[in-house]
């Protein structure tokens, strides 16, 4: 039996604080799915937010640490090492986890590679252009082969991580249609995910006019922003102004419980068009019950198989997305069947699966620290 002092402390730098992303809420999955007998996460949070209740809940430790310390002057920057060497020596940690690639130079990773402690850096995107200190990552951790095969820097091992849910979520959600005023008896088909052109909003809207019928309802969630600082983003009045008078659209604004969303729909569409490096929709959908309509594009087809679990498109396939979702409308058992599978294939692949290979990395990792300390030497010498 593994007693509490063997177990390996993990250092989570994380990009949010559950108040926004797909990354933040994978990486809060795998923290909840973790083995705890083994591994036990420190959570170092960029503010407070609403993941703290959460972690406290779980008994998970946390910081409210900042963001990345990057480098602004020699003096600051050298005493922001200092105090991460410190706070990683007090907290004993065995190894480091970024959960996303937007960093240059961050005092943190100095800090970890000095004390020789393994880095994972965790890309939920694919990065063409990392920053200088990426390379002195252990390993990096891609969420799909879509995402490490397209990534750099290609000297630095990669692993693919698919993403993680956690089913219980989703097995306690609730139906809210009234309450969203979709109507008990309608067929709900759902756009889930950022208000964004490369997000496809605007073909949802557009496959949503062009299908008829007072039977359907369309529901719309995710954050507005605004458009002079998030490029391709829509304003609440940008969007209402795209439904129109189409009174079966409707927009919920951001949610956090999108179990619920998931649970009160029939059909959910992905209609992206940027590469998606994984779409964890996809895997929310499918925990749910629910079959998707999704583009065939980046790490989409490692997740959804044609016409098993949902049906894929080419990108901006307007007809495409028109067809499948007006099949699945019309066919409540092939709904049923679908939604059905795409359950069993998330149970199989992406709830317990993920999280004993990034376990195993670890253990990889933990296991090779003295070669990992010479390649850290070597890499810092050219970063």
């Amino acid at each position: 039996m593994t007693n509490k002092t063997d177990r390996k402390i993990i250092g989570y730098l994380s990009g949010a604080s559950g108040d926004w992303g797909g990354a933040s809420r994978v990486l809060f999955t795998n923290i909840r799915l973790l083995d705890r007998a083994r591994f036990e996460p420190l959570v170092m949070l960029p503010s407070d937010g609403p993941i703290v209740p959460v972690l406290a809940e779980l008994g998970v430790r946390h910081v409210v640490w900042g963001p990345l310390r990057e480098p602004r002057t020699a003096f600051r920057y050298a005493r922001d090492v200092a105090s991460a060497m410190s706070f990683f020596r007090r907290s004993r940690i065995d190894l480091l986890h970024f959960n996303n690639a937007n960093y240059w130079r961050p005092a943190e990773m100095l800090a970890a590679r000095i004390l020789r402690i393994p880095v994972i850096t965790h890309y939920h995107v694919v990065v063409r252009s990392p920053g200088p200190f990426v390379r002195l990552s252990s390993l990096i951790a891609a969420v799909s082969d879509y995402a490490a095969q397209n990534s750099a820097p290609r000297r630095v091992p990669k692993v693919v991580i698919h993403n993680a849910v956690s089913l219980e979520r989703f097995d306690n959600a609730s139906d809210i249609r009234v309450e969203l005023g979709l109507g008990a008896q309608s067929v709900v088909v759902a756009f889930i995910g950022q208000i964004r052109t490369i997000k496809g909003i605007d073909l949802f809207i557009r496959m949503a006019q062009r299908i008829p019928g007072d039977h359907v309802r369309f529901l719309i969630a995710g954050e507005c922003r605004d458009p002079a600082r998030y490029e391709g983003a829509y304003s609440e009045a940008q969007l209402r102004e795209a439904i129109g008078a189409d009174s079966r659209i409707v927009y919920a604004g951001y949610r956090t419980d999108v179990q619920h969303l998931y649970r009160s729909s029939d059909i959910v569409v992905m209609p992206s068009r940027w590469g998606e490096p994984f779409g964890l929709i996809n895997i929310e959908a499918g925990a749910a019950r629910k079959p998707m309509v999704s583009t065939r594009d980046g790490g989409i087809p490692e997740i959804i198989r044609h016409g098993e679990n949902g049906f894929l498109v080419e990108r901006d396939d307007l007809e495409g997305l028109v067809h499948y979702a007006t099949l699945l409308i019309e066919n409540e058992a092939q709904r049923r069947t679908m939604g059905d599978r795409a359950r069993a294939m998330v149970e199989e692949h992406f709830t317990t699966r993920p999280v004993r290979n990034l376990e195993q990395a670890y253990d990889r990792l933990l296991a090779r620290r003295p070669l990992y300390e010479k390649q850290s030497a070597n890499a810092f010498k050219k970063a």
